[in-house]
């Protein structure tokens, strides 16, 4: 005997609920003594509790349709077409499905049965009210949501280090043990710790991970899918910590969103972002926010040595020619000296191999402890300069950044406003075109081509124009610049011993370029050391005048590098050269 199947659903199930909700059983109560009064026999459920009508991935549904298709069910009786479902494509889809395998459908108080032609006349109009009726709902729940986001409350459950207030569920504090290892993580960053070496030391401490932490404490997000191993924790949940401004104090809305007919959030673009500053109490200190972001990015992909460590100032180093990173490394011949060379340099050999590969023609290839002693005297001297004439160092840094805005930056404001109205220009135009389509002026094939091309060109300037808004805002905030690396000097000046987090904090990025002299390693080398917030610092009051001793070892060197240079050049004309190119070949 065929499958009398009785489908029950509700969308928001009973809080607190032991078992099934109250309306499910009332369901189940109703179908049983409607099948009993019409005769029907071998009853079977099928029943969804706590799950949407916008959705037909529910577990009930499926397995009922399963059956169905499977030739097992002769009648599906339903409370009402409502709980079939609130999309009337997919209601429509389903019911050609029971038609085509001769399943009978009953909605009782809709007074539906699909054996009677005419009842079914006004599915369709219900289905399409269901719908209506689903949106509406949407509509009205997004109208609240957004209302309540704008009003500087928080849309989003406390993150990891917070929980709400017992007095107040729209106000978040400080969970101490979850915001001690907050706290731990970004100590970490600001020390030059990847993602990676963080995520192992808090599992070999056997720190519980968030989802873990947040079960024992009765937070009911994380009372599903939660990790086997409950100190295993990934980079992605370290680097999830430390990109998140809520611990500034700050709270983040709609960072997400969600279509009716989807059931997971997509993230937003950040210009859609809305941000309330110092609504709750901080458990990260700004300026230790915005290091550890530069640094975490900067650091994200650094490489270790042969040891298993990194270099102090690995991440930082930068290729003069092709912008690229300088990995630090040990070479084979001497493991003790550490060099940085640039990422895109592979080598003689592989240019010719590999020629698409090679981005640079020449390794520039550096002393990693030379960098690192130029990054200590730059630190050094800057903070003995601040503490000799602050006056006269505060004026420097200003001095310095109002010089800054040079030719380039101009040019790029002349080009930023000729991007602005051209954009409008096109904004006319294609208002124009759509006009002369629709009125017949314009071919709908001539409109098509007008309005790609006109449309690419608006594309490529909007790129442009948020690509150069980004480097002129860079420029434009001079005072606020210089108050923050003075800030930053002063907070260090006690301190006589240069640290990592000291050389994170200062140096933004350190640019190597090419020698003096080709093929000659005693040959100067220019390097950059920009400093953060202000750029390289070029100011005469913090020269370095050598000692008659420095002198000495510079004549020295410089007469050692023109010994190399003639050995070099008598090398070269030997046609020694030559012969090891065409071996490699």
């Amino acid at each position: 005997m065929k499958i009398t199947a009785l489908y029950e659903r509700l969308s928001l199930g009973d809080d607190g609920r032991e078992g099934e909700s109250n309306s499910i059983k009332n369901q189940k109560l109703q179908l049983e003594e409607y099948a009993k009064s019409q005769g029907f026999a071998n009853i079977r459920h099928y029943t969804d509790d706590d799950e949407s009508g916008r959705f037909f991935d529910r577990s009930g549904y499926a397995q009922m349709m399963e059956d169905v298709e499977n030739g097992l069910i002769a009648v599906c009786i339903m409370k009402d077409l409502t709980r079939w479902g609130r999309d009337h494509v997919q209601v429509g889809i389903a019911m050609e499905v029971f038609r085509k395998n001769n399943v009978r459908f009953i909605a009782i108080n809709h007074g539906i049965d699909s054996i009677y032609p005419e009842s079914l006349e006004m599915a369709p109009f219900i289905n399409i009210m269901s719908e209506w009726y689903s949106k509406d709902c949407s509509k009205k729940v997004k109208s609240a949501y957004k209302t309540k986001g704008m009003s500087g409350k928080p849309l989003s459950l406390p993150p990891y280090g917070y929980k709400k207030s017992p007095d107040n569920k729209d106000f978040w504090i400080i969970d101490e043990p979850a915001a001690a290892i907050v706290r731990r993580i970004f100590n970490l960053t600001l020390e030059g710790k990847g993602l990676y070496q963080i995520a192992c030391t808090l599992s070999e401490e056997k720190v519980l991970v968030p989802s873990h932490y947040h079960k024992i404490t009765g937070n009911s997000k994380w009372q599903k899918n939660v990790a086997q191993d409950p100190y295993a924790w990934s980079i992605h949940t370290t680097e999830r910590i430390i990109q998140r401004r809520e611990y500034c104090g700050d709270i983040v809305n709609f960072k997400t969103s969600k279509h009716i007919k989807d059931k997971r959030a997509t993230f937003n673009d950040e210009s859609e972002w809305v941000i309330f500053e110092n609504v709750h109490e901080p458990i990260i200190d700004r300026t230790v926010f915005e290091n550890a972001q530069r640094i975490y990015k900067s650091m994200k992909k650094k490489k270790v040595d042969k040891s298993g460590k990194h270099h102090p100032l690995a991440g930082l180093v930068y290729c003069s020619h092709c912008g690229g990173k300088m990995y630090i490394f040990k070479s084979e011949k001497n493991s003790k000296k550490p060099y940085a060379q640039c990422g895109s340099y592979r080598g003689a050999r592989d240019r010719v191999i590999r020629p698409h590969v090679a981005d640079c023609t020449i390794s520039r290839r550096i002393l990693a402890d030379n960098l690192l002693e130029l990054v200590h005297h730059t630190i050094k001297t800057v903070a003995e300069y601040s503490k000799t004439d602050k006056a006269a160092f505060e004026k420097s840094i200003r001095d310095m950044l109002a010089t800054q805005q040079t030719t380039e930056i101009k040019e790029q404001q002349k080009r930023l406003a000729v991007c602005k109205s051209r954009h409008s220009e096109l904004d006319q135009l294609l208002n124009k075109i759509y006009e002369d389509n629709a009125l017949g002026k314009l071919s709908e094939k001539r409109y098509e081509s007008l309005h790609l091309t006109y449309g690419n060109e608006q594309s490529l300037l909007e790129d442009e124009i948020m690509e150069i808004q980004a480097k002129v805002g860079k420029h434009d905030d001079e005072a606020g610049r210089a108050a923050r690396f003075i800030e930053l000097v002063e907070r260090y000046s006690g301190l006589e011993e240069i640290t990592q987090p000291m050389i994170l904090e200062f140096i933004e990025k350190i640019v190597v370029h090419e020698r003096d002299e080709k093929m000659v390693h005693t040959s100067p080398q220019k390097v950059e050391i920009h400093l953060n917030f202000i750029g390289e610092l070029l100011l005469d009051g913090i020269e370095h005048k050598p000692s008659p001793e420095e002198l000495a070892v510079e004549e020295r060197k410089a007469k050692e590098r023109e010994r190399n240079r003639l050995r070099y050049i008598k090398r070269k004309e030997s046609g020694y050269y030559d012969k090891y190119k065409k071996a490699i070949a």
